[in-house]
């Protein structure tokens, strides 16, 4: 008799939902319906203490919750272990409804991701399909869009006072001639406002005509929520998702260009002026890797005070593997960092 009791009891368990979650602990869970913009993907992080709680004193319930606990534990996959799906649809990208993917309830941003190369699947996220602003991580678009009406690398430019953009220290000035190396290298690896802006100039659209370059760019490659509307990174109305941001990046940092300027710690250069310019990298995640056998090929940085402190970076290690990781709306600098670490070690160490 107790044997089915006790078996009765599992499954309206089950129905109730009130199974424990422990804290800090990575869950999994498949999909089995289209993901709503905005929805925390796997468990959610905002579960009541009520469905928390199992009374102290009932033995039963801590009975019942054990063997709820071991239960799930054969039937689901060891933690960090995501069920692998296979890709279907348009080229590369995955079935929405039948990725596995764990949510971090540590993960404190407000929006994150790990997105893996091979198939575009999602092995670990927070609120993926939020739109979000993006901050600078908008120079990625505009470095990739560029490529497309490069006048020349070492074609001379004269930075304009219509050029110069706040934020940030400013490196260079109305008057200095450069070439459009040093703009694209600026604007990667220092993030630099006005180099972005002459950058932008240097290729004889004017800013409006390269936005709605950028934008038929971001459509081509089917990113819907990715609307932009200045090319510096500048305004809150350049907006995307840690999905797409993912997607884009693993895209991008193909590129050859892009990927060595991102690549990039220091940047130095002298003007036509002869004027000494030294810029260095925002992502100080070039000083970490490679390491335990794990290298990093690329990455972007941003901040606006509405978008949070951001970070897109790109990993592989020494088998291959590689992955994207997104992080958006931080609260520190720091963080955005130490955040992509805990994400590349969670990937990695879960691997067999």
């Amino acid at each position: 008799m107790l044997i089915p009791a006790a078996i009765s009891l599992i499954i309206s368990v089950l129905f109730l939902n009130l199974s424990p979650l422990g804290q800090g602990k990575f869950f999994i869970a498949h999909q089995s319906k289209p993901i709503d913009a905005g929805q925390v993907l796997g468990v959610s992080e905002k579960i009541s203490e009520e469905k928390k709680s199992i009374e102290p004193n009932v033995n039963l319930n801590k009975t019942a919750a054990k063997m709820l606990v071991e239960t799930k534990s054969l039937l689901s996959p060891r933690p960090g272990q995501p069920i692998r799906q296979p890709s279907s649809g348009a080229a590369g990208r995955p079935d929405r409804r039948r990725e596995a993917i764990m949510v971090n309830e540590d993960f404190t941003a407000e929006n994150g991701a790990i997105l893996s190369a091979s198939d575009n699947s999602l092995f670990f996220a927070k609120r993926p399909d939020q739109p979000w602003p993006i901050a600078s991580i908008t120079k990625l678009f505009t470095v990739y869009t560029f490529l497309d009406f490069n006048p020349g690398w070492e074609k001379s430019y004269e930075i304009k006072a219509a050029d110069k953009r706040e934020g940030g220290k400013i490196y260079l000035f109305t008057g200095d001639r450069v070439t459009v190396k040093d703009l694209f290298y600026f604007s990667l690896v220092g993030s630099d406002n006005t180099a972005t802006a002459a950058l932008v100039q240097a290729t004889g659209l004017s800013e409006a005509e390269f936005v709605e370059k950028m934008n038929a760019k971001a459509k081509e490659l089917g990113l819907k929520n990715t609307r932009l509307i200045d090319p510096i990174g500048l305004k809150d109305g350049n907006i995307s998702t840690a999905r797409e941001v993912a997607v884009f990046a693993k895209i991008i940092l193909a590129k050859e260009d892009i990927n060595r300027a991102s690549l990039t710690k220091k940047y130095e250069f002298k003007t036509e002026q002869g004027r000494k310019k030294i810029i260095v990298s925002t992502n100080e995640l070039l000083d970490d890797y490679p390491k335990d056998g794990i290298s990093i090929l690329g990455g972007k940085t941003g901040y606006l005070d509405s978008s949070g402190y951001c970070l897109v970076s790109q990993f592989k290690n020494y088998e291959g593997r590689t992955i994207v990781t997104v992080v958006l709306g931080a609260d520190s600098d720091s963080s955005r960092f130490s955040l992509t670490r805990k994400l590349v070690d969670l990937y990695y160490q879960a691997q067999p």
